[in-house]
């Protein structure tokens, strides 16, 4: 999954930025391989593994964990 590109630059694995797509892509590859071969355990099988799959990532998105500050007269609010 190394681009000629990324190659040309001397990289032997993708970029770091790709790494959700990349493993999502050798995700869906395995479950074609698993239920080709009678060895996956999630029955019925997805129509759409890829779309399966996503839906089973970490979802690396946070929400904002630092409380909102707010400006009282006479108080600094700068930590």
């Amino acid at each position: 999954m190394v681009s000629k590109e990324h190659l040309a630059e001397g990289r032997v694995y993708p970029p770091l930025s790709d790494i959700r797509d990349v493993s999502t892509r050798i995700a869906v590859h395995l479950a074609e391989y698993a239920y080709r071969n009678n060895l996956a355990f999630h029955y019925p099988e997805p129509a759409d593994k890829a779309r399966f799959i996503t839906a089973q990532q970490y979802d690396i998105d946070y929400e904002e964990y630092i409380p909102a500050l707010y400006d009282w007269p006479g108080h600094s609010t700068k930590l």
